[in-house]
Formats: structure tokens, sequence, C-alpha cells
């Protein structure tokens, strides 16, 4: 990606969290990212086509954070609760990308190949569920129903956190707590 895409799609992610995506003019973003308004359709042939490219970028960096320092050779317990840590630990530092990738994410403006390119990057957590249940470690629900309590669990301690200001001690004291009881409910 070259600095005048980067540039749009910064703009992009601050006046889309700013104003909306539905309501933010393609002029609008050329202006703020500071280049002339043909220059994003040199890069984007249309919205939805940089809409698709922030989700894909939001997602990329969301990924990138939850991917470092992954414990490949550690335990199912040790993997499970690094992907918990570094998801939330991302929402809260990144609140307003967090915020708008689940805007982006649950819209129906992305489109479903960008949706679906970015699937398989979470196939490796959808291979552990299935590989935890299969071993017994987590209880046996169908696999889908139990990455849903994953996220949905994930998402309710990253706006916990958020909304609450927690920091330092207190934020990884909320992730701790937040992942044990998860634990405990899927692994009863």
């Amino acid at each position: 990606m070259n600095d005048k895409q980067t540039q749009l799609i910064e703009a992009s992610i601050d006046l889309f969290a700013q104003e909306g995506f539905w309501n933010t003019p393609t002029s609008r973003i050329a202006k703020h990212a500071g280049v002339a308004t043909g220059t994003l359709f040199n890069y984007f042939e249309s919205k939805d086509v940089l809409i698709d490219a922030v989700y894909k970028q939001l997602k990329q960096e969301w990924m990138s954070h939850m991917m470092t320092g992954y414990p490949e050779n550690g335990s199912f317990k040790a993997r499970v609760e690094h992907i918990w840590f570094r998801f939330i630990d991302w929402g809260v530092r990144f609140p307003v990308r967090y915020s708008l990738m689940t805007q982006l994410k649950l819209s129906d403006l992305v489109s479903e190949e960008a949706k679906q390119s970015q699937a398989a990057e979470l196939a490796f957590a959808y291979t552990m569920i299935e590989q935890g249940i299969t071993d017994g470690q987590f209880v046996d629900v169908p696999p889908g129903y139990l990455g849903m309590i994953f996220y949905a669990d994930m998402d309710a301690a990253v706006h916990f956190a958020i909304e609450n200001n927690l920091g330092d001690m207190s934020l990884t004291r909320h992730i701790t707590q937040g992942f044990d009881i998860f634990w405990k409910g899927v692994t009863g």
C-alpha cells in the first residue's frame, strides 16, 4: 500500500468513525486526506471498494495484534487466553477503530468477498474451538455457537473496559476475571 492509499484509508477511518460511513462523501474523505478528489478513485474504484479496504485494514491490524506473541506450542488454555487478552487489549487501545470494525462487520456495505477473505484468517480459531470440543476441553456444543459466545464475551469485556475507563492494573484484573468466568462457563 502506498502513502496516498494509506492517507485515504486513515482519513476514511477518522471520518467514518465521526460521521458514519453512510454519511461521508468521497470528496470529504479526499479533502481530509489532503489529496485531490479524483485521486481517491485512482486507488479505489468506488466508495464500496474503499469501505472494503477500510474493513480489511482494521481486521488486519486486529489480527496482527492478536497474533503477536501467540504461544503456538503453549497449552490449549494458554492459547485461548492469549487470544482473549490480545482481542480485548486491541479493542481498549484502539476504541474508535474497534467500534468502526464492529459497525462495518454488521453492515451490509462490506462485500461478502471482503468478509470471507478476513474469515480465512480466523480459521485457526475455529479449528482450535473444534479441537477443544473434540478433546473434551470445551463443553460439547456446536463450534459456531461456542465461537459466538467467545466473541460476545470478549466484546462485552471491551465495552465495559472502555465505558469504565479501565487502565493498567484494573484493566488487567478485568481481563483476567472475564477470562476466568468465560473459561468456567465453557469447560464445565
